[in-house]
């Protein structure tokens, strides 16, 4: 799952997403007390693909959620992140190793959350891995 640092690079790369904002993007959950807007990722399955010679990739689900404070807020920021990650590719090799051969847009869905007040844009992507 260390491919999920690409989904960050990207993610922190982009001055369209990190001037919505800022550095407030993180893995799976957001500390408690963030303030709105902030965007997590995580990665959901994945099924991993063998040939004769070895492990030839894994196809992994990975789940975007931008949270807002006004629906309007997560469908435009959501829109900014859905646009940049759908067709990229990534890869490092320091300090974490990973290669993102391509990331696919695959759903969306936006939530009304209580407790505090927010919405939620969910967007799922296929990440085909290189491992």
């Amino acid at each position: 799952m260390q491919y999920t640092k690409g989904i960050y690079d990207l993610l922190t790369g982009s001055s369209s997403v990190t001037n919505r904002v800022s550095t407030k993007i993180f893995p799976i959950v957001a500390p408690s007390g963030t303030a709105l807007p902030f965007i997590t990722y995580e990665h959901v399955s994945a099924t991993v693909f063998h040939t004769k010679e070895g492990t030839a990739y894994e196809q992994a689900r990975v789940e975007v959620v931008v949270y807002a404070i006004s629906y309007n807020d997560a469908l435009g920021i959501g829109k900014v992140v859905r646009d940049l990650l759908d067709g990229q590719s990534v890869s490092s090799t320091s300090p974490i190793r990973y290669t993102i051969d391509r990331l696919y847009f695959m759903d969306e869905q936006v939530e009304r959350l209580e407790d505090p007040d927010r919405f939620a844009y969910v967007i799922e992507f296929e990440a085909f891995v290189l491992l």
